[in-house]
């Protein structure tokens, strides 16, 4: 019956196309949007890797194109599209963090305050200088978390300077002298874990990032010493340096890993290893080890420089939060900072992708909605499963286990469901005015220049990636972008692109070479549909 079947083939197409609609059998031709997608997986760089793409009408509800838009992919910051979406739904745009600054005892007629200042950290992620006058918060597209690339820029002015507002605000309550030390109270939620994607440590108190950027810049020739530029400068870290200026064109192998502490918490960083000769300066980033002590030798700087009197040293030792709850009393606050509404900081987070600020976010609301003084990140997913719930989407369709997008997969048709989901909410502007435009700003500011959909596509992108040393190369172990565009032909869509296991050879630079494929797939739905 089988092989009579098959050698009866031919006489059945035959008759079958003979009596067929031509109208009908060109339909099945495929699209140009498929035709042009086809091109650019079909790349003989990307046969090894995985590609997922899922093209979703708004206006019609209905999925215009998929290609393993039901796999998993590994979604890297794409992540931080439920992250900060769920930061939004549950504390609204414009929640504000209070950084109080506490007494704890009185001030003498002499301007001597008998006792400690205590800052009692919220979870505020911009203590820094990223405050602009209108409470707006300004970013750099190559963020300084983001360091060691030509591209990588840290926001001009003072990184101290919200500390340097509290202390001014200290000072002119009168007090001149205090007889303790400078406490910076840490405990909303444990500090110390190390956010995956950077590497800076999550705390409530966060300073600059917990960065202290160090700009290095190349000698003259060959053998010569690199200078550097610190910022901000503290008695927190010293830095050595012990870095040369290699031969034009070899690779930069600056370190900042020979790091020793004194029994006060404070640093001494030995920087080694070559940046080369005609090399752009490069900023490095150093990621405090303890936040809470970076604050409090920075913020008793502050105030020595605001003409206040420090009597004793601060210790590496945290404090009793216990003993010291007491003095937390509005008659006992002598300076307070408020932040900028929360819509700007999630602007910030998705922008440049800040890994820190959306590892923050599951805390922040496990405190400040959920009153959790245990099991945060427990109490957090539970909130955001409950928001996904509402919206009409199962959990289970998502993996994720941090903020930012640690070993976090993602199906391509699941996420534009998601981003459906999140346009109709009242906080949708906040949301879709924090995407970075292709071709534009944050972390889309170099895919895509100058093509059709350059400034008409807003989404996050996501990166993820790791080294092949057998073969001296890179591998993209995951980019995505997931967002949303009006279509040359006035469609709106929501999309999201998954690419995960690219190898990159040395030199070239890894992420944009990803970020490419994905904008071109963008750029032929904005041009086809």
């Amino acid at each position: 019956m089988t092989s009579r079947f098959v050698r009866a083939l031919p006489a059945i197409l035959a008759a079958l196309l003979a009596t067929s609609n031509a109208t009908a059998f060109a339909a099945t031709a495929p699209s140009p949007l498929a035709r042009r997608v086809a091109q650019i997986v079909g790349r003989p760089e990307l046969r090894h890797t995985q590609i997922g793409v899922a093209f979703y009408d708004l206006d019609s509800k209905r999925l215009v194109y998929g290609l393993n838009e039901r796999k998993y992919f590994l979604a890297a910051s794409t992540t931080k599209t439920l992250t900060e979406g769920t930061a939004l739904a549950l504390l609204g745009g414009d929640f504000r963090f209070t950084t109080p600054v506490y007494r704890t005892g009185p001030i003498g007629a002499d301007g001597t305050l008998d006792g400690d200042l205590v800052l009692k950290a919220g979870g505020d992620p911009d203590l820094s200088n990223r405050i602009e006058p209108n409470a707006t918060l300004a970013f750099e597209n190559e963020d300084h978390s983001y360091d060691g690339s030509p591209d990588t820029k840290a926001v001009p002015g003072d990184p101290l300077q919200v500390l340097r507002e509290l202390a001014r605000a200290i000072a002119a309550k009168g007090i001149k002298r205090v007889s303790g030390r400078v406490v910076v109270d840490s405990t909303l939620f444990p500090e110390g874990a190390h956010e995956a994607g950077t590497g800076v440590v999550v705390s409530p108190i966060v300073v600059n990032d917990n960065i202290v950027d160090v700009t290095v810049t190349p000698g003259a020739k060959a053998g010569d010493p690199v200078s550097i530029a610190v910022s901000p400068q503290t008695a927190y870290v010293r830095f050595v340096n012990r870095a040369t200026t290699a031969a034009a064109g070899s690779d930069r192998t600056i370190d900042l890993s020979d790091d020793v502490a004194d029994a006060n918490g404070e640093r001494t960083v030995t920087i080694a290893g070559t940046l080369p000769q005609a090399s752009p300066s490069i900023l490095y980033a150093y990621d405090v080890p303890s936040p809470r002590r970076f604050a409090e030798v920075a913020l008793t700087e502050a105030l020595q420089d605001a003409g206040v009197a420090i009597a004793m040293p601060g210790a590496d030792a945290p404090a009793d939060a216990s003993k010291l709850a007491a003095f937390y009393t509005d008659a006992n606050v002598v300076a307070v900072h408020t932040s900028p509404p929360l819509r700007e900081d999630v602007r910030i987070t998705l922008k440049v992708s800040d890994n820190l600020h959306a590892d923050l976010m599951p805390y922040v609301w496990a405190v400040y909605k959920a009153h959790a003084s245990a099991n945060y990140l427990r109490t957090a997913f539970a909130m955001e499963k409950a928001f996904l719930r509402g919206g009409g989407l199962d959990p289970q369709d998502f993996i994720q286990n941090d903020g930012l997008g640690t070993n976090a997969f993602y199906q391509p048709a699941v996420m534009v469901r998601y981003l459906e989901f999140l346009r109709a909410q009242p906080f949708f502007a906040d949301f879709y005015d924090g995407l970075p435009i292709l071709g534009v700003d944050g972390t889309l500011f170099n895919i895509q220049n100058g093509t059709p959909g350059a400034g008409k596509v807003h989404a996050k992108t996501g990166t993820w990636g790791a080294g092949d040393r057998l073969n001296d190369r890179s591998v993209i172990t995951s980019k995505g972008l997931a967002g949303y565009m009006t279509t040359a032909g006035g469609r709106h869509l929501a999309f999201a692109l998954y690419l995960n296991n690219l190898p990159v050879e040395h030199g070239k630079d890894a992420a944009r070479t990803a970020g490419q494929v994905l904008g071109e797939l963008a750029n032929a739905a904005y041009s086809n549909l």
